[in-house]
């Protein structure tokens, strides 16, 4: 293995020098000799790559590894084993936000599953700060929604525009009676945070949030946002703390996550908003 600097690396002997990681780099950082038609670093780009992991996605030989994946191999995936069109959609437009969960908890390995996807969620110039914090047992989950039935009573207090807004009255006393509207029983909570500074650290986390929500969809578990309490969230210093979130970030995306206590079987219509097609 030739090391052509960090934190690229490319195995000559494998190499086949067809320059489509210099043609797919996004910032050209790698680049091919005219003369030898060897690849290598771009003498005064190297140090912008972003690991992405775009030279290791498109090389035909896995002849390329990144140091800041500890020289882990891409891994080989078959055309043949990718989803069509159809079954996408039928994931995506299956998916229902469930409100209804069974009293059962989710074992914390099925958990780190539906996290491990958000991993290749987008991220604004590939920062990928988004982290996680994980309420990971109903317990849990109800101290959650006790901290926030709090934070909504003080604000019924302050006469807070929030509470005519968001009904704040009806779901804290629906939360005394033992109605639980914030978190709807669910067995976790997950929320994405990031930090406030960055290239689009509000995005990232919502659309990592969106590929959990998915993820849970597909491997056959109920998902639903979690308005209330991600609205709760960012204001609560106590539930902040107890959820470990630094100084500095902001929770952009709370998703409640169990096994569904309801069975859906057919896809209702969904009419698309207007369209604008710019041809000049």
């Amino acid at each position: 293995m030739q090391a052509i600097e960090p934190p690229i690396s490319i195995d000559t002997d494998v190499c086949v020098r067809c320059g489509l990681c210099a043609k797919d780099c996004p910032l050209g950082v790698i680049v091919v000799d005219k003369k030898t038609g060897s690849v290598g670093p771009h003498k005064k780009r190297a140090d912008r790559c972003f690991n992405c992991g775009h030279c290791m996605a498109i090389c035909p030989t896995g002849a390329i590894r990144l140091s800041r994946f500890e020289g882990q191999q891409a891994e080989r995936v078959k055309r043949t084993a990718l989803a069509d069109f159809d079954a996408v959609k039928t994931v995506m437009s299956f998916r229902r936000s469930v409100r209804s969960f069974k009293d059962e908890a989710l074992p914390q390995e099925e958990l780190q599953k539906l996290l491990d996807v958000t991993a290749y969620a987008p991220s604004g110039h590939n920062e990928r700060k988004v982290r996680w914090a994980i309420a990971a047992t109903p317990e849990a989950v109800q101290r959650v929604g006790q901290f926030c039935a709090d934070w909504m009573q003080t604000k019924v207090d302050e006469k807070h525009p929030l509470v005519q807004k968001l009904h704040l009255r009806g779901v804290v006393r629906s939360w005394r009676a033992g109605h639980d509207l914030i978190c709807r029983n669910a067995a976790a909570l997950s929320f994405a945070y990031a930090p406030v500074e960055g290239a689009t650290p509000r995005e990232d986390a919502v659309i990592a949030t969106s590929y959990l929500e998915l993820a849970a969809s597909a491997a056959g578990l109920g998902a639903c946002w979690a308005g209330y309490v991600n609205e709760c969230v960012n204001d609560c210093v106590e539930l902040r703390d107890y959820l470990g979130i630094p100084e500095g970030f902001e929770v952009h995306g709370t998703l409640m996550l169990g096994y569904p206590d309801v069975k859906y079987s057919a896809v209702p219509p969904r009419e698309l908003n207007e369209i604008q097609w710019i041809e000049k």
